[in-house]
């Protein structure tokens, strides 16, 4: 089982989120510039339950998440967002 985030982390997540509304979040972050770590990224999101579908900018460095609100809860999206930030800062 995944180690619940740290309010410390939790913050350091939310600085990434550029818009969130229930069914809809953008994040941007510098790892997400990279190819192969948008590609993963997206791959990893995608298999999420809840998650509808993810759109990553590798320009922007940025990735839209759809996803349904009635399957994943915003603490729940949050927790894994948090998850996806550690992932990402080993492989940044």
């Amino acid at each position: 089982m995944a180690q619940a985030p740290t309010k410390l982390e939790m913050l350091s997540f939310v600085r990434y989120v550029r818009s969130f509304i229930p069914g809809r979040v953008r994040v941007r972050h510098p790892g997400l510039t990279k190819a192969h770590v948008a590609r993963e990224a997206k791959e990893r999101l995608e298999v999420q339950d809840g998650v509808k579908s993810v759109e990553i900018n590798v320009e922007a460095g940025s990735a839209l998440i759809l996803y349904d609100a009635n399957v994943l809860s915003q603490d729940e999206l949050i927790a894994r967002g948090v998850e996806w930030a550690r992932w990402l800062k080993t492989v940044q």
